[in-house]
């Protein structure tokens, strides 16, 4: 959305939004050096021409265009001018819609100048419904001059994922997990050239393009395996790789489910324990990169910064298997630049805190405060064990006021 100055390249404010000479001057005015009769007004941004009015007692000519918010909303007001629309135009954004009127019998009796204000939705009484238009003309375009180019997109999109990723996958695939793949790399502090080109190239290799969530073996190889906390039968395929980095091992699964936990992001302490294949749904998939990226591994983004891609390798595979794909998917993802970043998310780490806060207050059991009881309950169970209550107590208060009315 684009707006635009309503004087050309070379007007001056006359006078600002603010008090002035004992009252409140609600709008913006703007003239021409050596006099301003004439001079062409444009519309600051695209509209309806919903009022040509004539008003004897202020501004004489005027009109209001109201925006909808695909056009910026709000209502803008023209002043002192000689109309150039009619009722019912839609008019674009740097149209010409007036000339300043230079009679002052029919402009309000006032030196030539443009008058404008921006009004919240609608028209509006002298009040804080009068906005300052100044801030909405920052970085506004000149009437005439060539459009701005449209900024850059915003973040990584699901084309730029695709591209990164080799197209192992359908377009609808990599349009459904980005969400949660950008929301992921923002996590892990990947917000750099060099750490999301890492980022991208160690789970491209490793989830093949992110077409596998969990390794093609069974997991077999890891029965017994005490190095991962495989000590029980079956836990070998049970917490075999999972996810696009494959968090192998009971004791893996165990950090990443308390550490999850402890962030407010699952239910419960061991959830990926009790539920394995969780970390491999879209839903939870990236947790288990993010857990692995920043705390099972926290050098990592370090050795992205020094583009260190064998220190990377190896803390991620404990060798160099696989480094030359790792090595294309890598130099691929850098040539790509700016494009690979994740978008810039608006909630604040302190907006973070309080949420795992909130999460814990209400999902994390808490003993119970009736003496001799020996429950832990969160704030649901405590919800719905006290409607319990109140509903038994109703019950034996009804069967009292019965027995005593008999």
């Amino acid at each position: 959305m684009i707006r635009f100055w309503p004087l050309e390249r070379g007007h001056i404010v006359t006078s600002a939004y603010g008090p002035r000479w004992g009252a409140m001057h609600y709008g913006m005015d703007f003239g021409w050096p050596g006099g301003s009769a004439g001079r062409a007004v444009h519309a600051v941004q695209a509209g309806t021409v919903v009022q040509v009015g004539w008003d004897p007692d202020g501004f004489g000519w005027f009109l209001d265009i109201d925006s909808d918010d695909s056009q910026g909303s709000n209502l803008w007001v023209y002043g002192h001018i000689k109309p150039e629309v009619t009722l019912g135009d839609r008019v674009a954004a740097g149209q010409r819609i007036a000339h300043v009127n230079g009679d002052r019998t029919t402009n309000g009796g006032v030196d030539p100048h443009c008058h404008i204000e921006v009004h919240r939705w609608s028209r509006q009484p002298s009040g804080p419904g009068r906005m300052d238009p100044a801030p909405f003309l920052q970085g506004a375009a000149y009437p005439g001059a060539a459009p701005p180019p449209p900024p850059p997109p915003r973040g990584m999109d699901a084309q730029t994922l695709a591209r990164a990723m080799g197209n192992s996958v359908s377009p609808e695939r990599y349009a459904a997990l980005l969400p949660a793949f950008t929301s992921a790399m923002r996590e892990a502090g990947c917000t750099t050239i060099e750490r999301a080109a890492m980022w991208c190239a160690q789970l491209g290799h490793e989830s093949a393009g992110l077409r596998y969530m969990e390794e093609i073996a069974d997991g077999s190889g890891y029965e017994g395996r005490a190095d991962l906390g495989n000590t029980r039968p079956g836990d070998g395929r049970r917490f075999k790789g999972r996810g696009p980095i494959q968090v192998t091992g009971r004791d893996n699964y165990t950090e990443c489910s308390r550490w999850a936990h402890g962030r407010g992001l699952v239910p419960s302490p061991t959830y990926f324990v009790d539920r394995p294949d969780e970390l491999a749904s879209d839903r939870y998939g990236f947790l288990g990169p993010v857990w692995y990226w920043t705390v099972a591994r926290p050098q990592l983004n370090t050795l992205s910064d020094a583009r260190n891609l064998d220190g990377a390798t190896r803390a991620i595979n404990g060798g160099t298997n696989g480094i030359a794909d790792r090595s294309t998917r890598y130099q691929r993802c850098l040539d790509m630049g700016a494009a690979l970043l994740p978008e810039e998310d608006d909630m604040t780490e302190e907006d973070r805190r309080m949420l795992r806060e909130i999460h814990a207050a209400l999902c994390k059991p808490r003993p119970s405060l009736v003496e001799g009881s020996t429950a832990s309950l969160d704030a649901a169970t405590f919800v719905q064990c006290t409607d319990a209550a109140t509903y038994r107590t109703e019950r034996m208060v009804a069967d009292i006021k019965k027995k005593l009315e008999a």
